[in-house]
């Protein structure tokens, strides 16, 4: 009996223990996971971080309390201009993905607009929950801004803002910027030649994070009038890369990511490379200024063709800035703005005059720079007659036409010179140049003198044709009368060139199905017409090239890229409709104009069986508001694919676009009919190509 006691009374003493022992565990683990939530003070300033979108507000310090989080904001932006934050920002845990919603702000409020001081800068508070002691990063998020979101802000130091970047100093190791000698005295021999140009280089304070992964290069190809995008690829690590094919060295324009573009257009050779060093922070800063000349102070060229862009990129600007130009359009007569416009290019000579000399620029540099001068004053003069003419039509004064004097300019124009084709706005200046008022109008009397405005519909293809050129013959002799010019110059058989080829390509994109005999005849009559008003090669080769391509259009398979992955992505649950692709943004005035004035056509083939309307744009072009209420306005029940402007550029890659509108054919099978439908939003034109195609006009829609 007594030996039982003394068990019963072990146990008890063993059950307690070990109660003991569960009790002091639990203790321990609740302890643990209270010291986890715990809130310790701390304060962080200048937090490193590892990317943003914007730089007009800039993190100064991080205070954090058992009461909350205090977050303590610069903001830079331009006088008077107003900025305005409101109750959607919060911190985002790197580690969980937890949110911490803001509380309160100091020094604005919220959903107010706050007028910037005289200063442009001024200082704000942001509060937030407090943050447990395990937070360590955190990204600042404004949801409906593309340009206040900051990422991976390290809570532990003190920092230096983004800091110092090693990929600078690795990228000078390779591409000194102390000039070199190396070409200074070769000039341009073969001007025409076809070959690949690499784009290398590296994008410094980037991260992926960002959103995007390629840069493009909007590269016009003069000869045929083309455009011809080329994606650049963006490494995680922030390295360049791409090549381009060109068959003429040219000057390009360059955007990175959300519509970032290069200061200046890029200087590219076919055969050459060009290393890039570009700082993203340049790119916000100029993003931040809302000015398209502010500079980038950090953009650095290497590699081949690194001191010739350099050295383009140095040169003076013309003196007049666009608001000074605009305002001189509103208050003087036309005599004295080409006044204004000849003492302006007359110190812009002299101020390139200097900086060759003083800078001993290289031999292609004082070939361009000149040209450039005469490029860009007459373009500004173009562009000045061309919106003088137009206001004509709703003056109430009683303007006068533009005399003809006013374009005296033109005579003094190197149209000869085939290195036009490499300044900066030759292909604006060019289209400005085929494409003068005075000069269509005078062709038009003309025209209608001679044939009256009645096409008979018995011509032949040869007559068709003789039809079709006869406004570019009157065009081409107006124009050498008033030139005092017996051989048509480069440029104008340029535009002549460009002219047929545009007519080819439309022609092609027509070809729904086999083109008929009467219209590839009357297209060879045409292109022989041109071609006999051509003496340069290169011209002709590119007549007979497009000329080619038009009598070879048929239906085709994209070719394997990530383009064609992200295209299909889109289109696959649509295997086997005839798809209606149309590439549009809300900042487009003539993409909004077609979209609303089509809404009854798209309506009659809503819900086809065979037929589907598809609308692409990027999440850069069209802002996530704005482009939800213009779809619940204008494109409700439509499919309608808002994608990273990433993928939306490899799609301008892959169908060769620079501007929208634009609008893509592909057949049931997934060829591509036309990768520049015209027929789009024309009803008769429309019903008889889907016709063509197979489509039953009758038939019911799908239930």
């Amino acid at each position: 009996m007594k030996q039982k006691v003394r068990t019963y009374k072990t146990k008890m003493v063993g059950y307690r223990y070990i109660k003991l022992c569960l009790f002091i565990a639990l203790f321990s683990l609740s302890t643990s996971a209270q010291n986890v939530n715990k809130v310790v003070e701390r304060t962080v300033v200048n937090p490193s971080f590892k990317a943003r979108t914007g730089s007009i507000n800039t993190i100064t310090k991080v205070e954090m309390t058992d009461a909350d989080t205090k977050l303590f904001v610069h903001v830079v932006f331009r006088p008077h201009w107003w900025v305005c934050l409101d109750s959607t920002i919060y911190l985002e845990d790197v580690s969980t993905g937890l949110r911490y919603q803001t509380t309160g702000i100091e020094g604005m409020k919220f959903g107010e607009r706050f007028f910037m001081p005289d200063s442009g800068e001024t200082d704000v508070v942001l509060t937030f929950p407090p943050l447990p002691e395990s937070v360590k990063m955190v990204n600042w998020i404004r949801p409906d801004s593309s340009e206040d979101n900051t990422y991976g802000i390290d809570l532990t130091k003190d920092g230096e803002g983004l800091g110092v970047s090693e990929k600078r100093e690795r990228w000078l190791a390779q591409n000194p910027q102390t000039g070199t000698s190396v070409g200074r005295k070769e000039g341009f021999t073969h001007f025409f030649h076809s070959d690949t140009t690499y784009v290398t280089g590296v994008l410094d304070h980037y991260d992926p994070i960002l959103g995007f992964d390629t840069g493009i290069i909007y590269v016009q190809d003069m000869l045929e009038d083309k455009d011809r995008p080329v994606v650049i690829k963006i490494h995680p690590d922030g390295k360049l890369e791409g090549k381009v094919f060109l068959e003429h060295p040219s000057r390009c324009l360059m955007v990175i990511g959300e519509n970032n573009s290069l200061h200046r257009n890029i200087y590219l050779e076919p055969g050459k490379t060009l290393s890039l060093y570009i700082d993203f922070e340049d790119m916000l800063a100029r993003s931040r200024a809302r000015d398209w000349n502010y500079p980038l102070s950090n953009l650095m060229y290497g590699d081949e063709l690194g001191e010739i862009n350099r050295q383009l990129a140095e040169a003076p600007e013309f003196t007049l800035g666009y608001l000074e130009m605009k305002e001189m359009e509103s208050k003087l007569a036309p005599k004295q703005v080409r006044e204004k416009w000849d003492e302006a290019v007359s110190l812009w000579h002299d101020k390139l005059s200097q900086y060759m000399d003083k800078q001993q620029v290289c031999l292609k540099v004082r070939q361009l720079l000149p040209l450039d001068e005469k490029i860009s004053g007459a373009y500004w003069l173009l562009d000045y007659a061309m919106d003088y003419t137009y206001g004509l039509a709703n003056d109430t004064t009683g303007k006068a036409p533009l005399p003809m004097e006013f374009f005296s300019f033109l005579r003094d124009m190197p149209l000869n010179d085939e290195k036009i084709l490499a300044v900066n706005k030759a292909s604006i200046f060019i289209n400005r140049f085929a494409f003068m008022d005075w000069l269509q109008k005078q062709a038009y009397e003309k025209l209608k003198a001679c044939y009256g405005m009645v096409i008979p519909s018995d011509m032949t293809p040869l007559q068709t044709a003789e039809r079709m050129f006869y406004p570019y013959k009157i065009q081409t002799e107006i124009l050498m009368e008033y030139l005092n010019m017996t051989e048509i110059p480069f440029l104008w058989q340029l535009v002549l060139c460009n002219k047929i080829c545009t007519v080819l390509e439309a022609e092609a994109n027509k070809k729904v199905t086999q083109q008929d005999l009467k219209t590839t005849q009357t297209m060879s009559c045409l292109k022989d017409s041109f071609c006999a008003m051509i003496t340069y090669p290169v011209l002709t080769q590119a007549i007979e090239s497009s000329y080619r391509e038009y009598l070879k259009k048929q239906p085709y398979q994209l070719p394997p890229c990530e383009g064609t992955d992200i295209f299909r992505k889109i289109t696959e649950s649509y295997k086997g409709k005839i798809l209606l692709v149309d590439f549009w943004s809300t900042g487009c005035g003539p993409c909004r104009f077609a979209i609303e004035r089509s809404a009854d056509l798209r309506a009659k083939w809503r819900g086809h069986k065979d037929v589907q309307f598809i609308f692409i744009t990027s999440e850069g072009e069209s802002p996530e508001k704005p482009y939800k209420e213009y779809v619940e306005k204008n494109l409700k029940g439509e499919a309608v694919y808002r994608i990273p402007s990433s993928d939306y550029q490899r799609l301008r890659e892959l169908f060769s676009f620079n501007g929208i509108p634009r609008y893509i054919l592909v057949g049931r099978d997934g060829k591509i009919i036309s990768n520049d439908y015209q027929h789009i939003y024309l009803s008769e034109a429309l019903e008889k190509d889907l016709k063509a195609l197979g489509v039953n006009l009758d038939e019911e829609k799908e239930k």
